[in-house]
């Protein structure tokens, strides 16, 4: 890998304080808005049926108590219709029980007999159903209709009902929705089947939006993922309890970049498991809570196992796997994009065996990455970390569970002592305000409606692992004698961070740069922004699109060799000529000076291993003679100033 010093990206792309996206927000007799807007109680047990029939009966009678005078909530019939939809468990008793009239007009008017406040004529309970059918109906095609009608159909309907805490949503409810095609699909990794819900993005031109026409008392058909053909597709990965909306920002930049270079892209993102719209499990499903182990203590020799982070590592692939199966995309793979999370996972798939995985020959790019530090299990202070991971996991659900996820997410310290900071300090850089405090504002607002105990605990004990699991490990902490997990790494990487991504106790900005260094024999190369924080996509998205798209060019990563310099001939003091190892043929290479300046400057990398066995790049240098109006050109390490890297101390050849 090609170790490069932080530049300053531009141009610049400065925070200019954009309004967030727009929400809904349900009415306060409906919600608590001192428990982060969670549904009423009788919301709640309605969704907790899971029974589309069930609900829309009781959407009906409380439609009856809004008729001829009287005094009931026409709010509350409409959120109990919402819940019919909204949820993926209702939603699919409703797909698979379709034409409910007669059985609601039937249910509805024995549920109104037991009250006998409640008029209820046929034609009462007729148009009582009525309502809560086009109610019903119009929600399903405003969160699942086609791309180009949702927006229409969506906005009139206001705040939508959805409870996820019982039945977890399937699409986007109150925050905004991908403006393209979403798509469903089953994942199965080692007998585990999850339905996750992705979308695909592309500069293809679609169907023209279309008014808001009317609704037919019919279910949207799902539709079939095809991406264009001659399309490059990118796989996008998304960080640690987010979504797949959060590649959006990036999305469009990376389909320009590419078609200055001449690509056509297709982006595709998912939802991780437990994450965003995907379906909901039990983490144990994967393995019993015991099965995650890491050492307890200085003295403690427990094997350190992530079953959870090993299980999203295979999620992706299956769902490439499965993906292919309806539309090729393997044989015209590009490459895994994604930080954070997103970067640790494509880190660890960069170990991959290629013959097995061929799609990943493009590339991976990695941003942000978790789990570059080391193992936080050997410092007493560190591993508070995951043991508080560990505890909060282990925790069952109660009535003040929702509030305290959120808490301790967004409000609470890390540590009150060691780590005074709250998590959402971590993913922007200090100076991007107003945005910042904005994209966090609204990370809570999206995090809402899909919070559910399940995703609190795989939120806790995926967060656990990630600490305990490092890249800059041995593959077997214990064992001396396994390989650094670095030398694993055989697949082409972008490796990078931005320098305002260093905050105490993860310090990412540094440890990327460490792992950089020693990722020697991986073919690629490195970036570092300076003014850039966790989420560069989000804070530098055009730039780093830019980057992105040179990187996953096929002719850059043709033309593009690693060289590691071993050995040097002087001539009177001076390096006349280097020779070395091209690691990216595995061949040994001599040329003179003046060759591996212009191998430089055509963009191909250098570099030295120092004593220390941290790899420093070697760049060119211009400086001005010391009389006189000439300049001279020569090669010299990032760190020259370090002895043992300098190249004059190598041997000669």
């Amino acid at each position: 890998m090609q170790l490069t010093a932080a530049i300053i990206p531009l141009p610049d792309e400065p925070c200019n304080g954009l309004p967030l996206p727009q929400t809904f927000q349900g009415p306060a007799q409906l919600v608590d808005p001192s428990n982060e807007f969670r549904l009423s109680l009788p919301l709640r047990a309605a969704a907790a049926t899971f029974n589309s029939y069930e609900i829309l009966s009781q959407a009906a009678v409380a439609h009856l108590a809004t008729m001829n005078g009287g005094t009931g909530d026409p709010q509350l019939g409409d959120a109990l219709a919402d819940l019919a939809i909204t949820g993926r468990k209702s939603y699919h008793h409703f797909k698979a029980n379709p034409f409910p009239d007669a059985m609601l007009k039937q249910m509805t008017a024995a549920k109104a007999a037991l009250t006998p406040s409640i008029p209820a004529s046929p034609a009462d309970v007729a148009s009582a159903v009525h309502r809560a059918l086009v109610r019903a109906y119009k929600v399903a095609w405003a969160i699942r209709g086609p791309a180009n009608r949702r927006a229409a159909i969506r906005s009139p309907l206001g705040w939508i009902a959805v409870s996820g805490e019982d039945d977890p949503p399937h699409r986007p409810v109150n925050v905004p929705a991908p403006a393209h095609e979403q798509y469903e699909i089953p994942v199965t990794v080692g007998g585990i089947t999850v339905q996750t819900r992705f979308f695909i993005a592309n500069d293809a031109t679609g169907p023209a939006p279309l008014p808001n026409q009317p609704i037919l008392l019919l279910l949207p058909q799902d539709s079939v993922p095809t991406i264009p053909a001659g399309n490059q597709v990118i796989l996008f990965l998304h960080g640690h309890s987010s979504s797949a909306e959060e590649a959006l920002p990036i999305i469009p930049e990376i389909i320009s970049a590419g078609n200055a270079r001449g690509t056509m892209y297709s982006v595709v993102s998912l939802d991780l498991p437990n994450s965003g719209y995907s379906e909901r499990f039990d983490h144990t499903t994967v393995a019993p809570a015991s099965a995650t182990t890491y050492p307890g203590g200085l003295f403690d020799t427990q094997p350190i196992h992530t079953p959870i982070l090993d299980f999203e590592e295979n999620f992706v692939a299956a769902f490439v796997d499965a993906l292919d199966l309806i539309t090729p995309v393997k044989t015209r793979f590009a490459g895994v994009i994604g930080g954070s999370l997103g970067g640790n996972l494509g880190l660890r798939l960069g170990r991959s065996d290629i013959t097995a995985r061929p799609w990943l020959g493009g590339g991976i790019v990695s941003w942000s990455p978790a789990s570059v530090w080391d193992p936080m299990i050997r410092d007493e202070i560190k591993r508070k970390g995951p043991d508080r991971c560990r505890d909060f996991c282990a925790q069952p659900e109660t009535p003040g569970s929702r509030a305290d996820y959120f808490a301790e997410v967004f409000d609470r310290y890390i540590d009150p002592t060691f780590v005074r900071a709250t998590q959402p300090e971590f993913w922007y850089r200090q100076s991007w305000i107003p945005c910042k405090q904005l994209h966090i504002q609204f990370a809570r607002v999206a995090r809402r409606e899909i919070y559910s105990p399940f995703f609190r605990q795989w939120h806790w004990r995926l967060a656990g692992e990630q600490l305990v699991y490092s890249h800059v490990d041995r593959v077997n902490h214990f064992d001396r004698t396994s390989p650094w997990r670095w030398e694993l790494n055989t697949v082409r990487q972008l490796l990078a961070a931005g320098a305002g991504d260093n905050f105490q106790g993860s310090n990412i900005f540094n440890a990327t740069q460490t792992l950089a260094g020693l990722m020697a024999n991986t073919p690629g190369e490195s970036l570092f922004l300076q003014d850039t924080g966790h989420s560069m996509h989000i804070e530098r998205p055009a730039f780093l699109a830019g980057e992105i798209a040179r990187f996953l060019d096929p002719t850059v990563a043709t033309q593009q060799m690693s060289f590691q310099i071993t050995c040097v001939h002087q001539d009177h003091g001076k390096i006349a000529s280097v020779g070395g190892t091209n690691r990216t043929k595995n061949i040994p290479f001599q040329m003179t000076v003046a060759e591996c300046i212009n191998a430089l400057v055509a963009g191909n990398g250098f570099f030295v291993i120092g004593s220390d066995g941290v790899q420093a790049a070697v760049h060119v240098v211009t400086r001005h003679a010391p009389k006189g109006p000439h300049t001279f050109t020569f090669i010299e390490t990032v760190r020259d100033s370090s002895k043992p890297d300098n190249l004059l101390s190598l041997p000669e050849c």
